[in-house]
């Protein structure tokens, strides 16, 4: 992570801002509908922008970035801070949901710590007016989540629903590196903004098809990212216009493109297209602007819970859930329910950064000490 003094506020507080409309709306109106046994909050904030408003930013700081140095030594930097940090999660969130899910679905827990793991639960009737069971994660997800391919099979189920962005990216990045590899002019990479947009246009009528959604092509579609590609060239497009290689009538025909594209893609809710709007212009607003000076009083402390964001993603919401469970069990009270499940959430973020995210980036991103020079063998002679 770069100093504060070599990063802009600005970016740091719209990072914050995707994150926390992610992390607000999973937590206080998703997680009480679909998680049986956790309990209503009361407060609800569920805008749908975040996810789509972090893969923009993905796509735009790519472009930043990837002109300052070889696309390979590029790629492995971002996968550096991507995987690490990722397959930690999944071990962890695959650990706990193995102990407390049977423990939530009221099933026996007896045997080792190799049959909880990864035996067979002792299923049993559950009792009248008990919640619904949860769901026991087995073998075939822990891989399947660990290898980044729930999306490609019906069979596969994502330990966490908000990792749906890390296979995107990851492939998004793979891509990035390859086709700048070979130093794209920028007419090339603003053919390639508009393409992207117009993919996901296009084929966002598959989704209304059901021969379509009920076959694999679905599974393809979906784990090529083809119907959020759109939010990827948004990113570039945003990147071209901020160095004034298009102009801000086509930047504006984009953006609105996407953002009704978002908008059908979340369940046509207006807040949600309003707010990714929203999101949108304020991205561009940084791009071409100076840092906002009514931030620099901020700067520290933006920049430091800015380096949590990528952590705080992973382990919000599953791991939320199961936090926000036990204490609906408890029967905690609402307000005392959301500031316990924040504040664990935080914790366990700030752990993972600390142990994980930052030593294993350091190490892998750590240059080579160049070899010492082989020593002669010949004698010298008078």
């Amino acid at each position: 992570m770069a100093s504060t003094g070599s990063r802009q506020a600005n970016w740091d507080l719209i990072r914050i801002i995707a994150v926390l409309g992610v992390v607000s709306g999973h937590i206080t109106f998703l997680g009480p509908r679909i998680m049986p046994g956790v309990d209503e909050y009361p407060v609800e904030l569920g805008v749908r922008m975040g996810a789509s408003t972090l893969l923009v930013l993905s796509a735009y700081f790519a472009c930043v970035t990837l002109r300052r140095g070889a696309p390979g030594r590029w790629l492995v930097r971002r996968l550096a801070r991507l995987l690490p940090a990722y397959l930690a999660t999944v071990l962890i969130l695959y650990v706990v949901s193995r102990i407390a899910v049977p423990l939530f679905n009221g099933w026996g827990t007896s045997g080792g710590v190799f049959e909880r793991l990864f035996g067979e639960p002792q299923v049993t009737a559950p009792e009248p007016g008990a919640p619904a069971p949860w769901y026991l994660p087995d073998v075939a997800d822990l891989i399947s989540n660990l290898l980044l391919v729930p999306a490609w099979h019906d069979g596969w189920v994502p330990l966490d629903y908000s990792y749906w962005t890390l296979p995107l990216q990851v492939l998004a990045f793979v891509l990035a590196a390859v086709i700048f590899r070979w130093r794209p002019t920028v007419t090339q990479t603003r053919m390639l903004a508009r393409g992207l947009v117009a993919l996901s246009v296009l084929t966002s009528p598959l989704k209304i098809v059901p021969s379509v959604m009920d076959s694999p092509v679905s599974n393809v579609l979906n784990g090529l990212g083809v119907w959020n590609a759109y939010l990827f060239g948004l990113g570039v497009a945003i990147w071209l216009w901020s160095r004034g290689h298009v102009s801000t009538t086509e930047l504006t025909l984009l953006c609105v493109v996407g953002t009704l594209t978002h908008f059908g893609s979340a369940n046509w809710e207006l807040p949600a297209g309003l707010a990714f709007g929203a999101m949108l212009v304020l991205m561009a607003v940084a791009a071409r602007g100076k840092d906002w000076q009514s931030l620099q009083p901020m700067r520290r402390p933006l920049a430091w819970l800015a380096a949590l964001t990528y952590c705080i993603y992973l382990v919000h919401q599953q791991l939320g859930y199961v936090l926000a469970r036990a204490l609906s069990d408890a029967d905690l009270p609402g307000w005392p329910r959301l500031i316990g499940v924040v504040a664990g959430v935080g914790f366990v973020a700030y752990l993972l950064h600390v142990l994980v995210e930052k030593p294993a980036y350091r190490a892998l991103t750590r240059p080579r000490k160049p070899g010492r020079p082989a020593q002669s063998t010949t004698t010298a002679t008078a």
